[in-house]
């Protein structure tokens, strides 16, 4: 008896299914079905994501830079009404006048213990953020000299204006009676 063979083109059989000859082919040549099975994403899908959040960013750094802005000058402003109070607390707590002195030609001001003579400071401004106006009137004197007293007064009043970079404009406000706010 004769044992019948198939030739090597037809199917060849394994262990578990029968692998078309074509299919074999494929897998012989490296060519398979890559396309069908694959996951990810194409070249085209991530730069057009890569574009749009590109564009995202483009266009909210403008906004961010605005709001920044305005935050320095919120804080420049929080800032002096706090050097104010620090001064009218010093005054009280230790019983020596502290006198805050304004320069707006060089956007400084500095802080003087009355009864020792030790100054503090010149401290400025944040980056651009401009003393635009100190007016302050002691004794119907205007000037840009404020003295923080020991029974919790200032020696005058008036207020200083504070100037961003796009000239949006904030006031801090200081009162004889020792209240200083920022409008």
């Amino acid at each position: 008896m004769r044992a019948v063979t198939r030739p090597a083109s037809d199917c060849v059989q394994s262990a578990h299914a029968t692998v078309h000859p074509a299919q074999r082919l494929r897998s012989l040549t490296g060519v398979t079905n890559h396309i069908r099975n694959a996951s990810g994403f194409s070249l085209i899908e991530v730069a057009v994501v890569v574009l749009i959040l590109g564009m995202l960013f483009g266009f909210s750094i403008p906004t961010f830079r605005s709001y920044r802005q305005s935050q320095m000058l919120e804080a420049a402003t929080q800032n002096l009404v706090g050097q104010l109070r620090l001064g009218r607390q010093k005054a009280i707590g230790m019983q020596h006048e502290q006198k805050l002195t304004f320069s707006v030609g060089t956007n400084r001001y500095s802080v003087q213990d009355v009864a020792t003579g030790q100054s503090f400071g010149p401290f400025e401004f944040s980056n651009g953020i401009v003393l635009e106006e100190a007016s302050i009137v002691v004794a119907g004197v205007l000037g840009s000299t404020i003295t923080a007293l020991t029974d919790g007064r200032f020696s005058g009043s008036g207020e200083f204006v504070l100037r961003d970079s796009k000239g949006v404009r904030d006031t801090v406000s200081v009162q004889a009676s020792g209240l200083a706010v920022s409008r």
